[in-house]
């Protein structure tokens, strides 16, 4: 092949998970943090979701790497099973020993609730992995869900994996397998990688492939993401054509025509040509929108205007829109009446659908489908007026005032960790999706706000509204360059040399020098704080040290609560 022409010892972009090559980006690392934590969090379901090619696969790998020596695990790749061969499979990769044509749940339920009672009682944990998760059935689901019964009156004895396409999110949301879906404690969507992330990407696997210089023209990488999403799978392979076609033209470089010939060849003509039918399948768009409207406003109109001025303040109480108490001199009376109000609430809650309760969050306002409002709710924590008119974009307007926009897929552990009042994304069946800011966390209560309306929830109200995404602020150091490490220099090493100082008084010289005095204690904070310990400085990682050494930033949970050190474990 090229290997010689361009003097590599290994070839570079193969699609083989080959560890050398691994590379982790600010979100891999994410997605790993969050694996980790549902592992050691004791209990329920931990979900991993991205496209195809994205990586799941490799971030599995890393984190089968960590995974302790007292951890016992199953790992299923084919997960088209019946709930008899699912046991069965469960089973063989964990050694247990069943009678031959065995077809009992019972006997196999049994069989497994021994060995994880005597794996506990050895201080030993046990661990369930699917891939491709999408993949199973209801019924399958439903058995799994049941295996976490199995618990002591301190865990669960069994932590499962899921590990899927986006299709497990859709999976999940049937109203069949809610119950799974409220036992999730931790999930992350990993997505595709950045502009940036892609030239970092090629970069690594040429280094690693033993190439020391630039063999990709800066405007071949732009067309290689573009054509790729940011999807790995795809990058390696548009990469790999895009070398071949480069070492036949004997050419040094790799440039925008030769890697247009590459995409051609390896995604085929139409996404050449796909340009040609964009007139046709515009017209057909715009037919497409306007049944969808007709039939938007002949079944759903009715469900958005519903009585909420025919309630009486009572009833709306019961539903949790915040009031101001009324006036009484015995502060015993108010504490009760509070009680009772929130009893009610949840009662009221729990047999009311899901997409009662959010319509009865909104009343009669409009929706914030788009998030705009919220963003607008959120500025205002930050003491910053957001004017829409100015940016469309809330990130691109929050740069104006130092701050960086953070955005995924987590839990509520990891929420509370962060300590950042936050954007959340809700829907439901009937009422669609729509943005709410989550303002405070008092005690057991989430303070939210929906347009102008301000309610106080519970975590299990929110949790089958909830659809797990996430949007934030968070204030960036002077010269912030993402995935700081040892080594390097300048003022947002000194940014961190200064916070180290201010959190354990250690003071490190020079100030301004990423060494292994600095790497130390970064892994130590990472560790302690439930972030991928890697002695690299990333934004979850001034996020949770911001939270220590910055007192004029929003927090979720205040520092009086007694509770300001939400990652710490």
């Amino acid at each position: 092949m090229y290997n010689d022409f361009f003097g590599f010892k290994n070839t570079p972009f193969t699609i083989a998970p080959d560890p050398r090559f691994l590379f982790m980006s600010e979100r891999h690392r994410d997605a790993l943090a969050h694996l980790l934590y549902g592992i050691g969090s004791g209990g329920g379901f931990v979900m991993l979701t991205g496209e195809v090619g994205t990586g799941k696969t490799t971030v599995c790998r890393c984190l089968l790497e960590q995974l302790s020596s007292n951890v016992r695990l199953a790992y299923i790749l084919n997960p088209k099973l019946n709930a008899i061969e699912l046991m069965a499979t469960m089973c063989d990769e964990l050694g247990i020993q069943y009678q031959p044509g065995e077809q009992s749940l019972k006997a196999f339920t049994d069989l497994l609730r021994d060995y994880l009672l005597s794996n506990h009682e050895q201080g030993l944990n046990t661990v369930l992995m699917i891939d491709e998760a999408q993949n199973l059935s209801v019924e399958v689901m439903e058995q799994i869900r049941l295996l976490t019964n199995l618990e002591t009156n301190e865990k669960k004895l069994l932590q499962i994996i899921l590990i899927g396409q986006p299709e497990l999110q859709e999976l999940l949301a049937k109203k069949e397998l809610r119950q799974l879906a409220q036992r999730v404690t931790a999930r992350y969507h990993l997505k595709p990688l950045d502009l940036n992330e892609t030239a970092s990407y090629i970069e690594h696997r040429l280094r690693v492939a033993g190439l020391q210089r630039s063999l990709f023209k800066s405007a071949a990488i732009k067309e290689i993401h573009r054509a790729s999403g940011g999807v790995p799978r795809l990058i390696n392979v548009i990469s790999d054509r895009a070398l071949l076609g480069t070492s036949v033209e004997k050419k040094s470089m790799v440039s925008v025509p030769i890697v247009k010939r590459a995409i051609k060849e390896v995604l085929g003509e139409e996404e050449q040509e796909s340009g040609k039918g964009t007139r046709h399948g515009f017209l057909w768009g715009i037919a497409a929108c306007l049944l969808l409207i007709i039939v938007a406003a002949y079944w759903f109109v009715p469900q958005y205007y519903p009585q909420w001025a025919q309630l009486s303040d009572q009833q709306q109480s019961e539903i949790g829109v915040a009031k101001q108490p009324t006036q009484t001199t015995n502060e015993e009376e108010l504490a009760n009446e509070t009680s009772a109000v929130n009893d009610k609430a949840d009662k009221v809650s729990s047999i009311k659908s899901n997409g009662d309760i959010a319509q009865e969050l909104w009343g009669e306002q409009s929706w914030d489908r788009t998030g705009i409002t919220s963003a607008r709710n959120l500025f205002a924590l930050w003491g910053v007026t957001y004017y829409p008119y100015q940016s469309s974009r809330p990130c691109d307007f929050a740069a104006g005032y130092n701050l960086s926009c953070d955005s995924g897929m987590a839990d509520w552990a990891y929420i509370k960790q962060l300590n950042r009042p936050l954007n959340l994304k809700f829907g439901t069946e009937t009422s669609g999706v729509f943005w709410g800011t989550l303002k405070a966390i008092e005690g057991e209560y989430f303070v939210l706000q929906f347009g102008d309306n301000e309610v106080r929830m519970k975590q299990v109200q929110l949790n089958p509204l909830w659809l797990g995404e996430y949007q934030l602020f968070w204030k960036m150091p002077d010269g912030f360059v993402e995935q700081t490490s040892m080594g390097d220099s300048g003022p947002v090493v000194r940014w961190l040399t200064d916070a180290i100082f201010s959190i354990d008084n250690i003071n490190i010289m020079p100030a301004d020098r990423f060494n292994k005095e600095v790497e130390a204690w970064l892994l130590k904070f990472q560790q302690n704080h439930g972030l991928v310990a890697d002695g690299i400085l990333g934004k979850h990682s001034v996020i949770m040290i911001n939270n220590q050494v910055v007192d004029n930033i929003p927090k979720l949970i205040p520092s009086n609560s007694g509770n300001s050190q939400p990652g710490g474990r």
